[in-house]
C-alpha cells in the first residue's frame, strides 16, 4: 500500500463514523500518532491517553455535529459539486453494481457520494487510475477540508481535515 494510499484510509476512518476504540487504537500506533502530531499538534493530548466515556462522547457529538444532524461540514460530494455528485454517485453505485467494488460493512450504508467511501475506493487503486479516480471524484476535497476546518474545533476532526490535504 502506497503513502497515499494509507493515508485516504486513515481519513475515510476518521470520516465514516463515530471514532471508536479500533479506530482510536490505530490513531495511537507509535509510529502513526507521531506522524498525526506533527499534522495536528492539538490532537497531542487525544493520542497519548486513554480516552474516557467522556472523550468518546465529545467526538460523537462533534460527529453529529459536523455530519449528521443539519451538518455543519457536510461530508458528501452534493454539498460541494451539484452538477457533478450525481456522477460521482453513479460511478460509485456502478462499481458496487457490477462486482468491481466491494465494500467492508461498516461502509455499506453510506451514501454513494460520501467522502469516507470515495476515498476507501480511491486507496484501493494504484498510480494511473488512483489518479484518474481523484480527479473525476474528489476534486472537492479541497473545500470539503476547507470547511471542516473552519467548523470544527475538536482536535479529531481538525486533523482529519489535515489529513485531506495531502490525500
Amino acid at each position: 500500500m502506497t503513502p497515499e494510499a494509507a493515508v485516504a484510509q486513515l481519513a475515510a476512518s476518521l470520516l465514516a463514523y463515530e471514532v471508536d476504540a479500533s479506530i482510536l487504537a490505530s490513531l495511537q500506533q507509535p509510529e502513526t500518532a507521531a506522524i498525526l502530531k506533527q499534522i495536528e499538534p492539538s490532537s497531542s493530548a487525544l493520542l497519548e491517553r486513554d480516552w474516557t466515556s467522556r472523550d468518546f462522547e465529545d467526538a460523537a457529538v462533534e460527529f453529529c455535529r459536523l455530519f449528521i444532524l443539519n451538518p455543519t461540514a457536510p461530508a458528501r460530494a452534493a454539498a460541494y459539486e451539484a452538477k457533478g455528485s450525481a456522477q460521482v454517485a453513479g460511478r460509485i453505485q456502478f462499481m458496487l453494481d457490477s462486482g468491481f467494488l466491494e465494500l467492508p460493512e461498516r461502509y455499506q450504508s453510506l451514501a454513494p457520494d460520501h467522502v469516507a467511501l470515495l476515498l476507501l475506493v480511491y486507496s484501493s487503486l494504484s498510480d494511473e487510475d488512483a489518479i484518474q479516480f481523484k480527479a473525476d471524484n474528489l476534486a472537492w476535497l479541497g473545500q470539503f477540508s476547507e470547511r471542516l476546518e473552519k467548523e470544527s474545533d475538536h482536535a479529531i476532526y481538525l486533523l482529519a481535515a489535515k489529513i485531506l490535504r495531502v490525500v
